[in-house]
């Protein structure tokens, strides 16, 4: 027999639902949940009452029951096992992801950001940028190189290529560091149809330590991209290097209660 563990008997104001609050029935009914979770309650492996007898303990409906549980398992905390049940789940490291959210807070800051363009000219001679862009060895391609500040200190080193089209709506995105910026870190505007972001390990070479004002040899992370146009044509080629300590790559497995 399983036994419906501590959230079928609410013994505490905590674990009722609050008719008269504007949180609805199951959004109160899954803090509840997880806050066992969280606190123990219900371990991992272990069983949850079925949605019914969720129901009946809460005084809800099956269809509320049902959606605080749709809740759990969307966030990752429950899983449902057809003919079983609905089990608490474990940790799960494989699960966990890491995102560029300290890049987004920082160029989101405008007010305390500002540019200094390194180097903007055309480049001839060949180079993995025109492989990747699908050019030619002999095209031309534009080359942006800028320390983007912030609070007057240097944040990154951004570089970046497009083909020599001074039509193109491209070439004044490369040249306009707010817009590409935004392109990868806010909503909104693009003249590219989609792209990719390659993340590695680097070392910094004397010239871009001392642009960064850090110490050559020092581990930097590199954020490379690539943005294709609406016909599905590379467009824009280009990398930021950054500190790993402005940019720590933090992730939060398991159960957050703030």
């Amino acid at each position: 027999m399983i036994n419906d563990f501590n959230i079928a008997q609410p013994h505490t104001d905590r674990k009722k639902i609050d008719k008269r609050s504007r949180l609805p029935a199951y959004a109160q009914l899954a803090n509840i949940l997880r806050s066992c979770i969280s606190q123990g309650e219900s371990p991992p492996g272990e069983r949850l009452p079925s949605e019914s007898a969720l129901a009946k303990n809460y005084g809800v409906s099956s269809m509320t029951a049902r959606q605080a549980v749709s809740v759990l398992e969307e966030e990752g905390l429950v899983r449902r096992i057809q003919g079983k049940g609905t089990f608490v789940r474990k940790i799960g490291i494989s699960t966990s992801s890491f995102d560029l959210g300290s890049l987004g807070t920082v160029f989101s800051d405008k007010e305390n950001l500002s540019v200094r363009i390194v180097n903007a000219s055309v480049k001839r001679s060949p180079g993995l940028e025109k492989e990747v862009l699908g050019l030619g060895p002999s095209q031309p391609v534009i080359m942006v190189e800028r320390i983007i500040l912030h609070r007057n200190e240097p944040f990154t080193l951004h570089v970046s290529y497009t083909s020599f089209d001074p039509t193109s709506p491209t070439v004044e995105a490369m040249l306009d560091t707010m817009v590409l910026t935004g392109l990868i870190f806010q909503d909104g505007y693009s003249n590219f149809k989609r792209g990719d972001l390659r993340l590695f390990p680097s070392q910094l070479n004397e010239r871009d330590a001392g642009l960064l004002k850090l110490e050559p040899g020092q581990s930097v992370f590199k954020l490379e991209h690539l943005f294709y146009d609406f016909e599905n044509k590379p467009a824009a080629y280009g990398w930021f290097i950054v500190s790993h300590e402005k940019m720590p790559m933090i992730s939060r497995i398991g159960i957050w209660d703030e």
